[in-house]
């Protein structure tokens, strides 16, 4: 019986905390910003960083982050192979641009970040979107 409400509240918890939508590229990400008039979060990383990943599976996958994170459009690049005028380069990562629509840096955070600290990061950000 106690297998069969695992099973079930697994269910319900994978039906209701889907996986952020990333968009494939910058380009992608904003014409969709312009389109629904959001902020882009652009995550400079690299395949080889740990604090990276460690920044994606325990900060921006966490339930309260994603959740918040549903507000603007998301779009990672690696930061040794995407070299575009409008996003400095990134000299330590992971880097987060929050970006306007327009493609203006409006914060940029370095480092790793756990959750507490990267909320604090949005409301700020979402703060100057108002």
């Amino acid at each position: 019986m106690n297998k069969i409400i695992v099973i079930i509240m697994f269910c319900i918890v994978s039906v209701y905390s889907a996986p952020l939508q990333w968009e494939k590229d910058l380009q992608t990400a904003f014409i969709k910003a312009q389109k629904e008039n959001k902020v882009v979060m652009v995550l400079a990383e690299a395949d080889y960083c740990r604090w990276c990943k460690k920044m994606k599976t325990q900060t921006i996958e966490n339930k309260e982050v994603s959740k918040k994170l549903e507000k603007f459009v998301l779009v990672r690049i690696d930061r040794d192979k995407v070299k575009v005028d409008y996003i400095p380069y990134a000299k330590y990562i992971p880097t987060v641009y929050f970006m306007s629509k327009d493609k203006e840096i409006i914060e940029q955070v370095t480092g790793y970040f756990g959750v507490l600290d990267f909320k604090s990061w949005i409301d700020d950000v979402e703060k100057e979107m108002e």
